[in-house]
């Protein structure tokens, strides 16, 4: 059974924040996602640039220069992301733990995405059979 990338795992809620700031985003530099903070509790300068700087070493955020700063970019939009990680904990599990995840994440969606994911699956499995 294949091994789960822990290394897309976030490592502590500010690695979360870090994230979600640069996905609102689209881009920014450390400042940025400084801003993105509230005020009364914003992290140091310092801080929030080694968590990007980690973040670009495990592959999560790509930067380039601009300047004399750094511009960061996510390496996965916000869904890629999602669907990678839990594709990856799904691949360590059961078949029916598998099943048992899937149908509490769908169950627990609002009924317009529920027929969104109908819709999507009806989709791919007649691309599926037309394969076939």
């Amino acid at each position: 059974m294949p091994k789960r990338r822990r290394d897309l795992d976030f490592r502590g809620n500010l690695q979360a924040e870090v994230m979600s700031a640069i996905w609102k985003l689209g881009e920014g530099t450390v400042e940025d996602v400084r801003q993105q903070q509230a005020q009364r509790r914003r992290s140091a300068y310092t801080t929030i640039q080694t968590v990007m700087n980690r973040l670009v070493e495990r592959g999560l955020l790509t930067r380039r220069r601009r300047g004399n700063a750094y511009v960061y970019r996510a390496e996965y939009d916000e869904g890629a992301y999602l669907a990678r990680t839990i594709g990856d904990r799904l691949a360590d599990a059961s078949p029916e733990a598998r099943r048992s995840a899937l149908v509490n994440l769908v169950e627990s969606l609002e009924p317009g995405e529920r027929q969104e994911v109908a819709r999507y699956a009806r989709r791919i499995r007649r691309t599926r059979s037309k394969r076939d």
